[in-house]
C-alpha cells in the first residue's frame, strides 16, 4: 500500500514538473508593478487576546497596503521593492498586566511608511511556489490615539520570511498569496523578553506586466 502511494505522488510529481516546465511563468528582464495589502499578528497576542490577564512579552498586530514593484534577473529570481503603509500596535510588558487598565497604557501605534527590500524565487519547474526573503524598512510617520500615553516609536527594522504561491501567467499579470514570518527589531523597547515575530499573510491583488 505504502508503495502504490508512492509510485502516485511520484507521477504526480512528474506530471506536474512537465506541466510548468512547458513555458517559465517569467522571463528574464520581467517588470511588474503589483497592489498588496496583508495583516499580521504576534502568537503570543493571537493566543492570548481572550484572557483578562496577559503574560509578560511583546504583542503586536499590523496591516499593509501599498504596491510592489518585481524585476526579473532570471526566470525564477527576482528582485522586488515597494512603498506601503503599515498601521500597527505594539507592545512591550515587562510584568503580567490587566488587559483593560495596564495594555493601553503602554501601547505604540505607529502608522509607518515601510520599505521592503526583498529577493524571491519561483522554484524551477514548480514555479508556482514562490519564496523570499529581505528586509523591511519601517519608518513612523504619526500615531494612533488610544490613550495619553500613547506615541508612535522610532524607526525599526523587520527581517520578512515569504513563502507561498504564485498565481500570474506566463506572459501576463496576475495575483500572488503568500505567508509571511517577520522578526521584528523596535530598537526603542528593551529586548531582554525577545523580539516581535509577526505571523501574517500578504495577498498580491494584482500584478501588472509592465515589461
Amino acid at each position: 500500500m505504502t508503495k502504490k502511494i508512492l509510485l502516485v505522488l511520484l507521477l504526480v510529481t512528474l506530471l506536474a514538473g512537465g506541466a510548468f516546465a512547458k513555458e517559465n511563468r517569467h522571463k528574464s528582464g520581467d517588470m511588474l508593478l503589483g497592489i498588496d495589502i496583508g495583516a499580521g499578528v504576534t502568537l503570543k497576542g493571537l493566543k492570548s487576546i481572550t484572557d483578562e490577564t496577559m503574560p509578560k512579552g511583546y504583542y503586536g498586530i499590523a496591516f499593509d497596503a501599498g504596491l510592489n514593484f518585481d524585476f526579473y534577473l532570471l526566470p525564477w529570481f527576482s528582485l522586488n521593492g515597494g512603498v506601503f503603509v503599515r498601521p500597527g500596535l505594539y507592545v512591550l510588558l515587562n510584568t503580567n498586566a490587566d488587559f483593560g487598565k495596564d495594555f493601553f497604557d503602554v501601547a505604540k501605534t505607529p502608522i509607518c511608511l515601510t520599505f521592503p527590500l526583498m529577493a524571491h524565487f519561483n522554484i524551477p519547474k514548480a514555479d508556482f511556489l514562490y519564496l523570499g526573503a529581505g528586509v523591511n524598512l519601517n519608518i513612523p510617520v504619526a500615531s494612533i490615539s488610544i490613550s495619553d500615553g500613547s506615541f508612535a516609536g522610532k524607526f525599526y527594522l523587520g527581517i520578512p520570511i515569504d513563502f507561498g504561491f504564485d498565481y500570474i501567467k506566463a506572459g501576463k499579470g496576475g495575483g500572488r498569496f503568500f505567508f509571511r514570518v517577520t522578526p521584528e527589531f523596535h530598537f526603542d523597547r528593551d529586548d531582554r523578553d525577545g523580539k516581535p515575530v509577526v505571523f501574517s499573510f500578504m495577498w498580491q491583488i494584482y500584478n501588472f506586466k509592465i515589461r
